[in-house]
C-alpha cells in the first residue's frame, strides 16, 4: 500500500468517546437563554421556544444600550422565523447573562440584514466580543455572499456572568437578530490537557480556549438539526469521489432506533454513513474515502471523527482501518470491534492539528488495512472546530502575536520562499516600528506617573497587600454565623481536620453551607486561613469546593462554603458512612477530582499544588459530583524557568511523596503521588493509614506495592466489586496507580495523563455495561487483576 505523504500538521489526539447512553436527549441545561432579539413575541423553531429580551427577569439578562432600537421585517419563508427581527445598536452595546453553571456554553449568534432597511444593515460593520475573546470583528454583510448566517462557538465561562458585547466599527451600527446561550454537558467535551503526537507531550490550553463550529457534517445522511441545537449538513459538497471504478464507494444507513447509546452525536448521524470496500489486496493501494474542508490559515482545529459499524451482521466480521488528517497518520488498524465490543455502537476520535501557513484545507479520509481479514472503511460524520489563538481571537489574522505564536517551532523559524520571506519581513518591519514608538509614549509616560505616584504607594502598600484577598469576598459578622450554627451546636459538626471542626450550617436567605471554624490550639491558623480565600478567590472550576465568604470577627477564623451533601469520598470506602460505590461511580469521581487537580496544574496563571490530595479532601455534593477541599496548605508551583519549590515538608502521613519528603523539592509530580494513593484507596476500599493493621500493613501504598511484586495484589481488591467490574478498566486504573506511585517524580505521570487514562477506563467500564445488559457476559474472575 502506498503510505500518504505526510504534511506540516502537528496532530494531537484526545480521548476517544465514552459509549454511554444518550445524553444529548436527556441532558437538561441549567442556563438555556433562548433570545428573540427585537421581537414583540415568542418564537418557536425546531421545538425550542426564543423570548423576547423584555420578557426576561432583569437579574437574569441585562441590557446595556444608549441608542437602539428594534426592527422587523415582513416574514421570509425562505428563512427561520428568527431572522424577521432584530436590535440595531448605533453605539457600544452589552447582553449580560447571569451563569449558574459554570463549564463550557454554546453561544449561537444570528444575523440577517433585511432588505430595504433604513439604516442599511448590509454595511453594518460588527464586531462581537466576550470578556475573554474577539467572536467576530470588522464583519459586514456587504462582502458576504450570503443573505444570513449563523455562528456557533463553545466557550468555557469560569465566571457568574457572561457579557456578550457588540461594537460598531467605522462610524456604522451593529445589529443582531438572535442569541443562544446554552449550558454543555461535561461529556461533551473534556476539557484537560491534550495527549500529541508528532512530537508526543501535551497541549494545555485547549481549556482556556475558545471553540468555532466551522463544519459539522452528516456524512451519507440528509441535513438535520439535533436536540442540542446543533445543525449537521450533508456531506455531499465535501466528498471526494474516488477515481478508481474498481473501488467501491457506496451509502449505508439503518434504522436510527437501532443505534444504541449515542454519545456525541444524535442517531440519525450514526445511522447513515460511506463505506468503502475493495475486492482484493491488488486493488486497495491508494484508494481511500476522503473529505476535504476549506479553512483560514494560522489557526488550531479541533477534528472529531464520528464511526458506528453499521455494515457488519457479527463481531467476527472486523472492520479494521486507518484514519488520516491531512495524510498523516492519525489512528492506525483502528478495530471498531474491539473498541465498541458490539455492532452500531458509536465511537468517536478526537484531535487537534496546527494549519501551516500555507495550508487552507484539512483532508479527513480513511483506507483499509492491508492486514485485515476484510478490505472495508467507514465513517459517519465529522466536526471541525477552530480554535481560538493566543490573543484570545477567532477572527481571520489580525494580529501580530496571533500570527506568529500559531505557527509550528519549524515553521515559525523557517519559511520557504524569498518572496514570501520579503513579504513577512516588511509586515514585520510595520510591526517593530510600530511597537517602537509605542513603547517609547509608555517610557515616558510610565516615569513620569512613577515619580508622582511613588510615595502615595509606598506609604499604602502595607495596609493594601493585609486586604487585597479579602475585599472580593462577602464577609459575615460573627452573629450571623452564630446563628447559622445554632451557637455551634455540636450536633451540626460534620466533621474536623487540621485546621478545625466543620458545622452543616444554614444562612439568612435560607442557603446550606459548610462552616469550618479554626481552632485556636491548631498549627494552621491566620496563614492558612489566609492562603485558602487568595488561591480559592481566583479559582473557577466545578471539581474543586466553591468558597461562599469568610469570617474574621473577635479572633474567630471562619470559611463558609457550600454544603457537599454527600460528604467525603472516603466515607463511601471505608468510614461511618459507608454506602457502597459502584466501580463506575468510583472512576467518575476519580476523574472528576483528576480535571480539579488538573485545572489547578494548568487552569491558573500561576500552577497550584494542593499538597494535601486525600480521599477526606474529595467531597461529594448530592450527585456525587466530586470537588477537591482543602487549600490550607496548597502552594504555588514554580515559575517557568524552574523544576520545583523548595518548601517546607507538609501534606497528610500515607499520601506524601517520598522525594518531597527527602529534599524538600514540592512539584505537581508530588499531587499526582497522592492522587496514587487514593486509586488505591478506591480500588481497595481501605484507608491509606490504619495503625490497627500489621505493622508491615500500615501504610496502603506501600503495602499495595509489596504485594503487587509478590503478585497477591488481587488478594487487596476491595471484596464489593468482584464479579461487578470490568476487569480491563480495574487493570487500566491499577497500571496508573502504579506509575503514579513510582519512588521517583521524574517517573510518574502528569495529571493530564493521569486524566486521559481514568477516561479510558470509564469507557472500557461503560462498553462492558452495553454487553452486560444484552448479553450477560461480564466477568468475574478477580484473578485477571495485574
Amino acid at each position: 500500500m502506498v503510505m500518504p505523504k505526510y504534511t506540516p500538521f502537528v496532530l494531537i489526539l484526545l480521548l476517544f468517546g465514552a459509549c454511554n447512553k444518550s445524553f444529548a436527549s436527556s441532558f437538561i441545561p441549567i442556563d438555556n437563554y433562548l433570545v428573540a432579539c427585537g421581537s414583540s413575541h415568542d418564537i418557536t423553531f425546531q421545538g425550542r421556544t426564543f423570548i423576547p429580551e423584555f420578557k426576561f427577569n432583569h437579574s437574569n439578562l441585562q441590557i446595556i444600550a444608549n441608542k437602539s432600537i428594534a426592527v422587523t421585517s415582513k416574514p421570509n419563508t425562505t428563512l427561520s422565523p428568527l431572522y424577521n427581527s432584530a436590535q440595531l445598536f448605533f453605539e457600544k452595546a452589552s447582553y449580560k447573562f447571569k451563569i449558574q453553571q459554570h463549564g463550557r456554553h454554546w453561544i449561537r449568534l444570528y444575523f440577517h440584514p433585511f432588505p430595504d432597511s433604513n439604516p442599511n444593515m448590509t454595511f453594518a460593520s460588527i464586531k462581537v466580543t466576550t470578556d475573554s475573546f474577539v467572536l467576530l470583528d470588522n464583519f459586514t454583510f456587504a462582502n458576504y455572499t450570503n443573505s444570513h448566517f449563523k455562528k456557533e462557538y463553545a466557550i468555557n465561562i469560569t465566571s457568574d456572568e457572561l457579557s456578550l458585547t457588540f461594537i460598531p466599527l467605522n462610524n456604522s451600527l451593529v445589529f443582531v437578530n438572535a442569541i443562544e446561550v446554552i449550558s454543555i454537558s461535561d461529556e461533551l467535551f473534556f476539557d484537560h490537557i491534550v495527549v500529541t503526537l508528532n512530537p508526543s507531550g501535551f497541549f494545555e490550553q485547549f481549556s482556556k480556549s475558545a471553540l468555532e463550529t466551522v463544519y459539522r457534517v452528516n456524512i451519507g445522511g440528509a441535513t438535520l438539526s439535533d436536540t442540542l441545537g446543533r445543525t449537521w449538513e450533508n456531506d455531499e459538497y465535501y466528498f471526494r469521489h474516488p477515481i478508481n471504478t474498481s473501488t467501491s464507494s457506496y451509502l449505508v444507513s439503518t434504522n436510527p432506533s437501532a443505534i444504541k447509546y449515542s454519545v456525541a452525536a444524535p442517531p440519525s448521524v450514526y445511522a447513515t454513513a460511506r463505506a468503502l470496500k475493495i475486492a482484493s489486496q491488488s486493488q486497495s493501494q491508494g484508494y481511500d474515502l476522503s473529505w476535504i474542508f476549506n479553512v483560514d490559515p494560522n489557526f488550531m482545529y479541533f477534528v472529531r471523527v464520528h464511526f458506528c459499524d453499521i455494515i457488519n451482521n457479527s463481531l467476527n466480521n472486523k472492520m479494521v482501518f486507518n484514519l488520516f488528517i491531512n495524510g498523516a497518520f492519525a489512528v492506525r488498524s483502528l478495530d471498531l470491534s474491539s473498541k465498541t465490543r458490539r455492532l452500531a455502537v458509536p465511537y468517536y476520535h478526537d484531535f487537534i492539528s496546527y494549519s501551516s501557513r500555507n495550508t487552507f484545507k484539512v483532508s479527513v479520509s480513511v483506507d483499509p488495512d492491508t492486514r485485515a481479514d476484510t478490505l472495508d472503511a467507514i465513517m459517519n460524520g465529522v466536526e471541525i472546530l477552530k480554535i481560538s489563538n493566543n490573543a484570545g481571537r477567532l477572527n481571520e489574522f489580525s494580529s501580530f502575536e496571533g500570527f506568529y505564536s500559531n505557527l509550528p517551532e519549524n515553521e515559525a523559524s523557517v519559511l520557504d520562499s524569498p518572496k514570501k520571506t520579503s513579504k513577512i519581513s516588511t509586515k514585520l518591519g510595520i510591526w517593530w516600528a510600530v511597537i517602537l514608538i509605542g513603547c517609547s509614549v509608555c517610557v515616558l509616560a510610565f516615569l513620569a506617573f512613577g515619580g508622582l505616584s511613588f510615595c502615595y504607594l509606598k506609604g499604602r502598600w502595607r495596609k493594601k497587600k493585609s486586604v487585597t484577598s479579602f475585599k472580593f469576598l462577602r464577609h459575615y459578622t460573627l452573629p450571623e454565623m452564630q446563628q447559622a450554627t445554632n451557637y455551634f451546636d455540636a450536633e451540626l459538626i460534620t466533621g474536623a481536620g487540621g485546621f478545625g471542626k466543620v458545622y452543616k450550617g444554614k444562612l439568612e436567605n435560607g442557603k446550606v453551607v459548610a462552616i469550618k471554624v479554626a481552632n485556636p490550639e491548631s498549627r494552621q491558623g491566620l496563614s492558612e486561613f489566609q492562603n485558602e480565600i487568595e488561591l480559592l478567590s481566583g479559582l473557577r472550576h466545578q471539581n474543586l469546593v466553591s468558597l461562599v465568604g469568610c469570617c474574621n470577627e473577635d479572633s474567630e477564623l471562619i470559611l463558609v462554603y457550600n454544603y457537599m451533601a454527600n460528604g467525603s469520598l472516603n466515607s463511601h470506602l471505608y468510614g461511618r458512612d459507608f454506602v457502597p460505590l459502584s466501580w463506575k461511580q468510583r472512576l467518575g469521581i476519580c476523574l472528576g477530582a483528576a480535571k480539579g487537580l488538573l485545572y489547578l496544574h494548568t487552569g491558573a496563571k500561576q500552577s497550584i499544588i494542593h499538597r494535601d490530595v486525600k480521599t477526606t479532601n474529595i467531597l461529594l455534593d448530592e450527585n456525587l459530583v466530586p470537588k477537591v477541599a482543602d487549600f490550607g496548605i496548597s502552594k504555588k508551583g514554580p515559575l517557568l524557568d524552574k523544576s520545583h519549590v523548595t518548601t517546607n515538608v507538609k501534606g497528610s502521613f500515607g499520601y506524601v511523596d517520598p522525594e518531597y519528603f527527602w529534599t524538600k523539592y514540592l512539584t505537581k509530580k508530588s499531587d499526582v503521588y497522592s492522587f496514587g494513593v487514593v486509586l488505591i484507596e478506591v480500588i481497595c476500599g481501605k484507608p491509606a493509614l490504619d495503625d490497627a493493621r500489621k505493622t508491615q500493613e500500615m501504610n496502603l501504598a506501600l503495602w499495595a506495592l509489596s504485594c503487587h511484586k509478590k503478585g497477591t495484589f488481587n488478594e487487596m481488591v476491595d471484596p464489593y466489586l468482584i464479579g461487578k467490574v470490568n476487569m480491563d478498566s480495574l487493570n487500566k486504573v491499577l497500571e496508573l496507580a502504579w506509575k503514579c506511585l513510582e519512588e521517583r517524580r521524574v517517573n510518574r505521570p502528569s495529571m493530564g495523563y493521569v486524566l486521559c487514562q481514568l477516561e479510558e477506563a470509564l469507557h472500557l467500564e461503560l462498553a462492558s455495561h452495553v454487553l452486560n445488559d444484552n448479553d450477560n457476559e461480564f466477568t468475574d474472575d478477580i484473578e485477571a487483576v495485574v
